[in-house]
């Protein structure tokens, strides 16, 4: 009897193609169940499309293509017969309960399953390694925002886990989002960052997309076909056919061809991943979970300059902000780096501060658009900026490629006299810090001609021992240009 009960849910399962779940349901996992072959899954279906033989005939467009593109290539490159029953072994009930997206397996999942064994082995093995980077962070979102953690592997079958990676209909980042979709979502686009690009910017807008999708669909397969090719395209091709099956949808050409292989891709690469070791994949050099913490700096800081005050290399510190396509932070704005987890916040802001007071300070800039005879030399020279600040405000690269007709962005610096006010002024970081007599935030003061501890103390209220504790000083002696911090009364 209970096998009986088993085999009618598994019937209900395949006719609709789509978990039953909702949003907020306790995370049981979903059963699954295996299609024994395509004439098994044309018995058990439930609807009846009899009614609608007429209107077949009359379109072309919605004959069934009974899988297409994958049932013509199953009798010479789908895995022998042996093969195939080892792999039915591999997915025993223990293996299949570890997933919390619907899991079905046909003959096109079993496809693209032999696909990434054998033809794309070498790059699902460098989807593997760099995936151990990514997906705890992107998991714990998913988490977060209420979805299936499984839906971590529509980015691995989108981009590879690659942030930078970039499709010819120009998608960017890990999810691949286009431009408006991302704009919809939250993710800013512009000539200083790209968020599509950041791993965990980018997985919360996927989330609420996808959180959208099943709102409207009620289904985890039509929601990341609908991530792939658009809500509206599959609403129209699911009010064609009358059907919410996947599996009836993919049958038809309706849909593309990129879609209609998506979610036995989505299928195949969970089932892979989360098995890799049983699929021969154990010897992987997993890159290490990306952990950071965030800082802010000032506008137009040159990321070579950040590297510096860390004490890492610049690949690092583009490795932590792909979204960053300059070779600086935005200049219109503060921005929120992100560091390895060990950098030490203190003396990263006092190392980076030290570091840029040497520089020439931002005034403005000005957006410049490039004419046919022009080049680096001549417009460093009109404007008085070098190659490699050039370089800097308009590429992630040492050297810069000029086409006639684009902007590019020019910086203007402020005049020594300009600068010598500047000076004057205390610069403030926010940081606050809990100290005897309530709560202190830091200022960092330049040291000038004249100075002397006492008359800094009495400028700022506070006494001349907790400046010097303060800035593990020795003695009472300061210099011109020193950075000193001190300790103020929160207002």
């Amino acid at each position: 009897m209970i096998h009986l009960s088993v085999y009618l849910l598994a019937l209900f399962l395949f006719a609709f193609g789509c978990s039953p779940k909702v949003l907020n349901v306790s995370r049981e996992p979903e059963r699954v169940f295996f299609e024994e072959s395509p004439k098994h899954k044309q018995e058990t279906q439930v609807y009846a499309k009899e009614t609608k033989k007429e209107e077949k005939k009359k379109e072309e467009t919605l004959s069934p293509q009974s899988f297409e593109p994958f049932q013509a290539k199953f009798e010479n490159e789908l895995l022998s017969e042996s093969e195939e029953v080892n792999l039915r072994d591999l997915l025993d009930e223990k293996t299949l309960g570890k997933f919390d997206i619907p899991i079905v397996f046909n003959e096109a999942v079993q496809y693209f399953i032999n696909y990434f064994l054998t033809e794309k082995r070498k790059v699902f093995s460098n989807w593997l390694k760099r995936s151990q980077r990514y997906v705890p962070l992107m998991r714990e979102i998913l988490r977060k925002e209420g979805l299936p953690e499984d839906l971590v592997y529509l980015a691995m079958i989108e981009s590879g886990f690659n942030p930078k990676a970039y499709s010819p209909k120009k998608a960017s980042g890990p999810w691949q989002f286009i431009y408006k979709t991302g704009e919809r979502y939250g993710l800013k686009v512009d000539h200083w960052v790209d968020e599509r690009r950041d791993p965990e910017k980018s997985t919360v807008a996927a989330a609420r997309y996808l959180k959208d999708l099943f709102d409207q669909f009620g289904c985890w397969y039509l929601a990341a076909a609908s991530y792939n090719v658009g809500e509206k395209r599959v609403e129209r091709v699911v009010e064609m056919h009358n059907t919410r099956d996947i599996w009836e949808l993919i049958k038809y050409n309706t849909l593309p061809r990129e879609t209609r292989e998506y979610i036995p891709k989505l299928i195949a690469a969970a089932i892979i991943a989360k098995n890799h070791e049983s699929f021969g994949f154990e010897k992987i050099s997993y890159d290490n979970p990306i952990r950071f913490v965030r800082l802010e700096v000032p506008r137009a800081t040159p990321l070579k300059y950040v590297a510096e005050a860390a004490g890492v290399d610049l690949d690092t510190v583009r490795s932590y902000n792909p979204e960053i396509l300059r070779g600086i932070t935005p200049p219109n704005r503060e921005f929120v780096i992100k560091l390895p987890e060990w950098v030490n916040k203190e003396k990263f802001k006092e190392k980076l501060l030290n570091i840029l007071s040497n520089q020439r300070k931002l005034k403005d800039y000005i957006a410049y658009r490039v004419k046919k005879n022009d080049t680096v030399m001549k417009i460093s020279a009109r404007y008085g900026v070098s190659k490699e600040i050039l370089c800097l405000w308009n590429t992630d690269k040492e050297t810069i490629k000029l086409k006639p007709g684009s902007l590019i962005y020019i910086p203007r610096f402020l005049s020594d006299e300009d600068e010598k006010k500047e000076k004057e002024k205390p610069v403030f970081a926010k940081y606050k810090t809990k100290a005897k007599g309530g709560e202190k935030r830091i200022i960092y003061y330049r040291v000038k001609k004249g100075d002397t501890l006492s008359s800094v103390s009495k400028r700022y209220g506070v006494d001349v021992y907790s400046i010097k504790v303060l800035n593990n000083l020795k003695n009472d002696k300061i210099s011109p240009g020193m950075i000193l911090k001190i300790a103020v009364q929160k207002r």
